[in-house]
């Protein structure tokens, strides 16, 4: 292992060099690419865990076909994980998708597709805390097994208003999300969603809307009860309904800001710090964004949200196939982002980004390390990031880049074993055939 990442990323990299001979593949795409990585922390283990090397080599492939007035897009990608010093966690991973963008005679259109993806889980904030309830007793879970997320989601979308100023629009998924670690079975999810909704342009520069959503979500193995041999599980749900406004305006041929907000109710079969069947909880949602590319060679973007999604991560497929639908437990969730790009020439640039999250949970359990008795508990996870990169195009289809990055999570009370800190150095290099 100690020598793969540069065995693998020297034939690479001699690809780069003949980018230029590369035939016209098209509606196909192909890519490979090679990242090596060294982090401080790479299981975000609250004692600092051990550092080590990372060695990830993917593939890719993707199709954009056009189909009469529809549109096929597929894509599919295969990677392998190579640990310098932690064999155990080397792993194979995939994500595949498919999108049919479809339209009908008048202004009636839509999408139909589904995407999946594996990837090692890394101890995140996309579920709550990980608890096995044996013989009675709530046990927190250790592992140090490999622990393979798997992710599964078909959706569809519809719309009737095309280009018009006028819109009416709806839709819905259905989605999975499991670990392969016995220990970690409690945070298998299921979620159903939809959405209804409509928006209107005053002009081009100015639209806005209405919107309704419906989710509803089960932990299908939170806890398993063991007595005298037999096990039941027990399952948890949740459900939440929310109704947004939005706009979104250009403010100049440079500027664009889309906002919205709205009301949220989320039940849950979850407990309060009391024991007793949590309440409700009701809170204002709403979000705003702002894309700027001043007359020069900046472009930044900043974004704040609030709402009960727990997955900030693109651990998906590209965002021209997969959309925003994130998995998530009974949380709210205050997050800020800004990322900055700098063009120096043509061919290099750079960038910075930075994020803060807050997520807090409501009745998560909890056992008590000094009565040993199990308690309900709230608390809330602080998590900030930032980072920094250049990257390198020597021609349009190769791309060489290397950044730094710093994570950190905060937490206190009941939380506090979820605490890290990691730090990141990664170079990449990658080019595709289209």
């Amino acid at each position: 292992m100690k020598n793969k990442p540069l065995a693998i990323l020297s034939p690479i990299c001699l690809c780069l060099c003949a980018a230029g001979a590369s035939a016209a593949i098209e509606p196909f795409t192909l890519g490979a690419s090679e990242a090596v990585k060294h982090e401080t922390n790479p299981n975000h283990s609250p004692d600092g865990g051990r550092s080590d090397w990372i060695s990830t080599t993917e593939f890719t492939a993707a199709l954009d076909q056009a189909l009469g007035r529809d549109k096929l897009v597929a894509d599919v990608a295969v990677n392998y994980n190579g640990y310098k010093q932690q064999h155990n966690l080397d792993a194979w991973g995939y994500r595949a998708g498919a999108q049919l963008d479809w339209n009908t005679i008048g202004d009636l259109s839509g999408v139909l597709g589904a995407d999946t993806s594996r990837r090692r889980y890394i101890d995140d904030v996309t579920a709550p805390p990980v608890f096995v309830l044996v013989n009675g007793v709530l046990t927190p879970v250790v592992t140090n097994e490999r622990n393979m997320q798997t992710d599964n989601r078909v959706f569809g979308r519809i719309a009737l208003g095309g280009p018009s100023r006028w819109q009416i629009f709806g839709g819905g998924d259905a989605s999975q999300r499991r670990f392969s670690a016995s220990d970690f079975r409690s945070n298998d999810e299921r979620q159903w969603t939809g959405n209804f909704g409509t928006r209107y342009s005053t002009s081009p520069d100015l639209t806005f809307g209405v919107q309704a959503d419906y989710r509803h979500g089960e932990y299908p193995h939170v806890a398993t009860f063991s007595f005298g041999g037999a096990s039941n599980t027990m399952v948890e749900k949740f459900n939440t309904r929310s109704i947004d406004g939005t706009v979104q305006l250009r403010a100049t041929g440079n500027s664009v800001f889309d906002a919205s907000a709205g009301y949220t109710k989320q039940h849950t079969d979850a407990s309060d710090s009391n024991g007793l069947p949590a309440r409700d909880l009701h809170f204002v949602n709403g979000s705003l964004n702002w894309n700027w590319t001043p007359p020069s060679h900046f472009t930044v973007k900043l974004g704040l949200r609030r709402n009960t999604d727990a997955d900030t991560s693109s651990t998906g497929l590209n965002t021209a196939i997969r959309e925003a639908n994130s998995l998530s437990g009974p949380s709210i969730n205050n997050m800020a982002l800004v990322d900055v790009t700098y063009a120096a020439t043509a061919k290099i640039s750079l960038d910075a980004n930075a994020s803060y999250a807050q997520r807090k949970y409501s009745g998560v359990a909890l056992l008590d390390p000094v009565s040993g008795l199990t308690t309900f508990s709230s608390g809330t996870l602080h998590t900030t990031s930032f980072y920094l990169s250049a990257h390198y195009q020597p021609t349009r289809t190769t791309d060489l880049s290397c950044g730094a990055g710093h994570e950190q999570r905060h937490a206190g009370g009941a939380f506090s074993a979820f605490t890290y800190t990691d730090n990141t150095v990664r170079c990449l290099a990658a080019i595709k055939f289209d």
